[in-house]
Order: C-alpha cells, then structure tokens, then sequence
C-alpha cells in the first residue's frame, strides 16, 4: 500500500518535473508578452483649447514623471504648483494627466506638441517610455476684421449652445455686419464661440472635459463678480458673453493693441464647503480702430431711440429689512447686525432711493446671494428674480394673479428664510455673518420690467433652536 502511494507521487512529481522543462518561450513569445505590458501603460490622449490630458490604466502607478527642457527626467507630482500640469486619480481608478501647452515639459517637433513621459506598472519596477502629443494650434490673432459673410467653419455650433446677437428679427445684413452667424432656417443671429466678438464681447465655452478635476458648469462665475455667470449652460458646457467693459475686466494698452482680461472660477453653491481650483484666463486683443467700430456697431442692437439726455444726476438703489411682512417700518442700520432664529423670514426690501430723479424710471431685481463673511461658499437666493428652485426653503416673491411681479415700480420686495452655512473646516453650523448681495437694472418706460415666477410652496414645520446673525449690504 505504501509503495503504489510512493510510486503515485513519484510519477507525478516526474510529469511535474517534464512539464516545467518543456515551458520555453520563444524570442517571439518574449517580446509579445513586452508588448501587451507596454500596451497597459498607454493612455487616451485628449487634445482640447486648454491643454493636454492622458488618462492611464488603473495599472499604472502614481509616480509619473516627464523630460523637462534641459533633459532631466524629474517626477510631475513635485512640479505641479509651478509648471502647470496635474496628476490625480479619477473615479474608475484610472490617472489623469493634465498639462497645459506652456507647462514645463512641452516640446515643439514639426507639427505637433509633444511631452515625454515615464510609467510603471503595478508589481513591476521596470520604467515605460510614453510619449503623448497634439497637433499644434498655432497662435492666431483675436483682432477682429470686418468680414461680409460668416464662415461656415465657425457657425457649426449646436443650437444649445448659441448666444443671440443683435436684437431680434434681424437681418442677415446686420448680422453680418455684426460679425455674427445668420441660421435662414430658424432666422437666427448668433455669436461664433471662442472669439472676441466685433460689438466687443468676450464670447466663449468652457467645457467640463477641459477641466483638471470635475467641475460643475453652473457653478461658474467671474472672479469676484458673483453677477457675471454663464449665458447659456448645460450638463458639459457654460457659455460666457461679457463686454469688455464690464465684469470688473482688466484692460492694458500695448502700442495701439488694447488687450482686456477676465478670469473664470468654479463657485461652489450650498454647504458642501468645497474649494474649487479651477481658474481660467480669457484676454481679447482690439487694435483702437476696432474699438471705434465696436461702438459704432453696438448701434446697431437698438430696437427703439433711448430718451434724451435732460440732466446730468445719480440713482441710488437701497437695501433694507423691515421689521415684519407689512413693510411699514424697517430696522435702522445702527442695529445691524441682527441674531435671528434659523427659518424664520428676513424681509427684505430694494428700492431706489427717493426722491427719484425721474418717476418713469423702475426696478429689477435680477439675482441675489447670501455669503458668510469668510467669503467660502455662497448660495443663490433669486435667479432673474425668482425664487432659486434648487432651495428647498426658497424665497417668496411677491406677484399678480398671472404671475408677474409689477412692471413698473420703484421697489421691490422678498423674503429670506434663514439659514446657516456649514464650516467646511469642521462641518458644522458656521455662526459667522453673513451678507446678502443683489445685481439689480434700472428700467425706462418703454422697457417692460415684470418677470414671471412660478411657485412650489414648501411647508416649514420644524424650528432649529441655533441663532443666525444677519448683516444686510
């Protein structure tokens, strides 16, 4: 018994033995194997406006690093506070690498832009050459050139993504005039993206794609100009029209080159105490001819002559909280700020500050915003004067049976039910002030002011017993 045992084992052991001594590989086999480890370590390459981004395999590790200019193979993580590339690991585990085209390890062969990279695979030490490149987008001048027809190239943009130029029903004329793109079959007039536009706009995307880390489109504003949002947003895309004038807009002359520059950052709404570093700077270069026509077409938007000038003067625009919802007396400034229980209704009230200089002149309220003092989040209290839909307490504005605040008044009037923004250091209730801001627009006569709201009345049956304080502008 024990020897058919032994001789079982031995026999085994044998064919074990003649089994492993028959595994040969081959230089053939060799170098496939090589191939398929090589072919885990190549990324998809996504050449956009902004820059470069490779996303790697989960197999590969963290540690890349790239030839800078002088040859040294230095590792990215350690440069990418000052050469302006990024490396982070997104939600299937696989890296991201994201290099803008003037970051430190971009080089120019013939047509194409190319940064130098090195890999490693999980469980292996050895390195792996990647080399990923665009096309080079070779630098061209935004000065603008009248132009009598569009160019179909720059006009292919999706409908959701188009910003009405000129006023409506115009003419194809006039719209190419504008430097604008002219549909015939929806008779529309619309900027062409990503161009400094010849009325003197800004007109450009911003894609979520081309961002280092996710961001959230509607969250995008001018930086520190909580009132210059996005014109048109979706899902994937914020579109921006500013004039160069406005949105606190940097402007510096070189020669007879005026250059006007704006900055865009991600804002992040509500209490998720969330700090955004995404930061994009747009310039538009004029030479001063075309700034003179820029003023000149702008003409070109009026649908109707504006009033004659009578008088040269100032409108003041008030903010205040009054003492209860009858809006008869309100809280003088001395006695800001004020510590309120959370949920309870602020009244708020904007008017223009009488006597007003002429009495045809009305209010509109466009957007609101609650900020703590820190400044680290902000909420959105009225959106083009309505109650923001995202607030699960959101305001009330008042209106007529169709819906429509007054067209023509001189105050307007809302309500705040209060709340408290989170620390985001600790996450809890932040006792900190806080700060209400509104843009507002002045209206003529001819102009209709009344914008319309549609409610969801949300019932409020629970008190919290923490203390807010409020400080109005």
């Amino acid at each position: 018994m024990n020897y058919r045992f032994i001789k079982i084992c031995a026999t085994l052991l044998l064919f074990t033995v003649m089994a492993q001594r028959c595994v040969c590989l081959s230089p053939d086999h060799r170098k496939k194997t090589l191939e398929q480890r090589k072919q885990l370590a190549m990324p998809r390459v996504t050449c956009s406006l902004r820059g470069i981004r490779a996303v790697f395999g989960p197999m590969v590790k963290n540690n890349v690093y790239a030839r800078d200019v002088t040859g040294a193979t230095v590792p990215v993580p350690q440069y990418e506070k000052t050469c302006g590339v990024q490396v982070a690991r997104v939600k299937n585990q696989s890296l991201s690498f994201f290099s803008r085209y003037d970051s430190c390890f971009v080089r120019v062969e013939g047509s194409k832009v190319v940064i130098p990279l090195q890999v490693q695979l999980a469980g292996e030490d050895r390195w792996i050459r990647v080399n990923i490149s665009c096309p080079l987008i070779k630098a061209r001048s935004e000065r603008t050139q009248p132009r009598p027809t569009p160019f179909p190239g720059n006009c292919d943009i999706e409908r959701a993504l188009r910003v009405d130029c000129g006023h409506q029903r115009v003419s194809s004329d006039v719209c190419y005039k504008l430097g604008c793109c002219y549909d015939a079959r929806d008779s529309a007039c619309y900027y062409t993206l990503n161009a400094c536009s010849l009325d003197g706009h800004f007109v450009f995307s911003v894609n979520a794609a081309d961002a280092h880390t996710p961001i959230d489109p509607s969250s995008l504003i001018v930086k520190d100009q909580l009132h210059c949002h996005p014109v048109v947003t979706t899902p994937d895309t914020a579109v921006f029209k500013i004039g160069v004038s406005d949105c606190g807009a940097k402007r510096k002359a070189n020669g007879d080159v005026v250059i006007y520059e704006v900055e865009v950052v991600e804002l992040h709404t509500g209490n998720d105490g969330k700090n955004s570093q995404f930061s994009l700077q747009v310039q538009c270069e004029y030479d001063s001819s075309d700034l003179k026509r820029a003023a000149e077409l702008r003409s070109l938007y009026a649908v109707t002559n504006p009033p004659p000038v009578i008088a040269l003067g100032s409108i003041g625009v008030q903010m205040r909280i009054a003492t209860d919802a009858s809006f008869t007396s309100f809280i003088p400034e001395e006695q800001l700020p004020l510590t309120l229980p959370l949920r309870e209704a602020v009244n708020v009230e904007i008017s223009i500050v009488q006597p007003s200089p002429d009495p045809t002149l009305s209010l509109r309220v466009r957007d609101c915003f609650a900020y703590p003092g820190s400044r680290h989040s902000v909420w959105t209290l009225l959106y083009d004067g309505c109650p923001n839909p995202q607030d699960n307490m959101r305001s009330s504005v008042p209106v007529d049976k169709q819906g429509k605040t007054t067209s023509h008044s001189q105050i307007r009037r809302f309500d705040v039910k209060t709340f408290a923004f989170l620390d985001p250091s600790t996450g809890h209730p932040s006792p900190e002030e806080m700060y209400f801001y509104c843009w507002v627009e002045i209206c003529t006569n001819d102009v209709d002011c009344a914008q319309r709201c549609t409610f969801i009345c949300v019932e409020v049956q629970e008190l919290l017993p923490l203390l807010l304080r409020y400080l109005p502008l």
